[in-house]
């Protein structure tokens, strides 16, 4: 009887899991940010100048900094943004207070420190779900706990980059308490219509952990879309044909896909305020696999992102507040964030679309895996943040430039005496490259400059058991990777506005993983 009922409920739904922990040293080179002076200064904007009011009024866009209410000082055509004052005048000039402001932006003064994260552990429990019900219809699901040692909140400080967000498209993949989140949930109709085989799904994407990342995994496919270019949760639907049969050219397959980065009219406050211009947020796409005879594969993906605003519904904890000082917004108000309070945070304004194209080739050569990705970004601005923080940094734009990704691996066999398998990758992103990178692992991806990778895999039991030792070196040439707001600035000319939230140049990463899947 007992066997019968665990047959019964085996046949409905499996279940598999896999656990791991990891290690991770973080060594943080030449980082930039504000210096003891900037830092005093930027307080005395906070608690003491004008009670935190900087006043842009006029049509000629005049700034009045004014502490003591007597006059002040001024500078022409300032409007919206103070980092443009340094623009206004040669350095050194003869007025002292001129000459204080402008030191304020003097990239030299910016200071320069290294910072390390010497121990950080996380630990990481997937739950796959899967049921075939028959030949055409399944069900497949992964529940996700990943959760760094000591942590239990999933809100973090705001360093600058929508990453660091608790985000409905990160929510799985990067390490905060140990919840389980439900990271992937869909199924899938198959059928056939003579020699073409198609198939419909819809609910909670496979959209990580996706090509080009099973080497470093030491897993096979995880996920859908080219990981060269998306790395997210989001909920859509894809609608593919299988065409191998009618062409007769192996592997052939075309899939659309669509998925809702940000909804707008539920939840939010911008379904009842009236200034704000947000509707929802659409990606399309299409994955052409052009040819797969399991020893060499050819795909290629494009993706659309429509109507793309400053930011998406999800909390941090910022360092310190900006808000508009007037129903005009001539002023702004700057608040420090002393108690740590958690801002829920949401988007403004539609400010933008994106396209994404990526081909990547991937192989088995004398059992070598490797493969080769090249992508472009093309980032199209429409509108203007009404963020009153993105305005205050200059960053209330969408950035107007084409960006471009090389991503390089390859893996040995498995090497004579220890079995194990040696790996190494290399990835290159141009000023202007804007993938969509949320997941912990593959962040490495959105950097604008160059990252070298190199990982060994050591089984222990086989591959459910096994010890993976890593190291990543980062080498940053411009600010804002991974972040579309704003225009990139080269790492070596980052002035004090650039650094409110530090920038990493150059980051080593040395890590050490056990995994165990059953």
């Amino acid at each position: 009887m007992y066997t019968n009922t665990r047959h019964a409920a085996t046949d409905k739904l499996s279940i598999s899991a896999e656990f791991m922990t990891r290690l991770d040293s973080f060594q943080y080179k030449d980082v930039r940010s504000l210096n003891e002076y900037q830092s005093q200064m930027m307080e005395s904007m906070m608690l003491n100048i004008a009670n935190g009011v900087f006043y842009v009024p006029g049509p000629n866009g005049q700034l009045y900094i004014d502490a003591d209410q007597s006059g002040g000082y001024t500078a022409q055509d300032m409007l919206p943004t103070l980092q443009n004052y340094a623009t206004m005048f040669e350095y050194p000039t003869t007025d002292p207070q001129q000459n204080k402001i402008l030191n304020f932006f003097d990239k030299n003064n910016v200071k320069k420190y290294d910072a390390n994260n010497d121990y950080m552990l996380t630990e990481r429990l997937r739950l796959r779900l899967k049921s075939k019900v028959n030949e055409n219809l399944s069900f497949t699901g992964r529940l996700v706990m990943y959760k760094t040692f000591g942590d239990s909140t999933p809100v973090h400080f705001f360093n600058g980059t929508m990453s660091s967000m608790f985000l409905d498209s990160n929510s799985a993949q990067y390490p905060t308490d140990d919840s389980v989140r439900v990271e992937r949930a869909y199924f899938v109709y198959k059928n056939s219509i003579g020699d073409v085989h198609w198939h419909f799904s819809i609910g909670r994407r496979p959209a990580a952990y996706g090509y080009g990342m099973e080497n470093r995994e030491n897993a096979v496919l995880g996920g859908s879309p080219l990981g060269s270019i998306i790395q997210m949760n989001f909920d859509g639907a894809s609608l593919g044909f299988d065409l191998e049969d009618l062409t007769g050219i192996p592997g052939l397959n075309v899939k659309f896909c669509y998925g809702q980065g940000f909804e707008g009219q539920y939840g939010t406050y911008n379904s009842l305020n009236s200034q704000a211009d947000v509707n929802d947020v659409h990606f399309f796409g299409a994955i052409v696999k052009l040819f797969d005879n399991d020893d060499y594969r050819v795909v290629y993906n494009w993706a659309h992102g429509y109507g793309l605003t400053d930011g998406f519904i999800g909390m941090t904890v910022m360092p310190f507040y900006v808000r508009w000082g007037d129903a005009a917004h001539t002023t702004y108000i700057l608040e420090p964030n002393f108690a740590a309070f958690v801002s829920r945070v949401e988007p403004t304004s539609e400010v933008g679309n994106i396209d994404l194209h990526t081909i990547m080739v991937e192989g088995n050569t004398f059992d070598f895996s490797w493969f080769a990705a090249y992508s472009m970004s093309k980032t199209d601005p429409t509108n203007e943040s009404e963020n009153p923080m993105y305005q205050f940094m200059g960053q209330s734009e969408m950035m107007d430039g084409t960006g471009y990704s090389l991503w390089l691996g390859v893996m040995t066999p498995e090497l004579p005496f220890t079995a194990g398998k040696l790996g190494f990758e290399y990835n290159h992103g141009s000023k202007y490259w804007q993938p969509f990178m949320n997941t912990w692992d593959a962040a490495k991806l959105a950097t604008r400059g160059d990252v070298y990778e190199v990982y060994y895999h050591q089984p222990i039991v086989g591959n459910n058991f096994f010890l993976t030792l890593g190291y990543i070196h980062y080498d940053y040439e411009y600010t804002n990777s991974g972040n579309y707001m704003g225009e990139p600035v080269k790492i070596d000319d980052a002035t004090a506005f650039n650094t409110l939230m530090p920038v990493v140049d150059k980051v080593d990463n040395y890590y050490a993983k056990l995994t165990f899947r059953f």
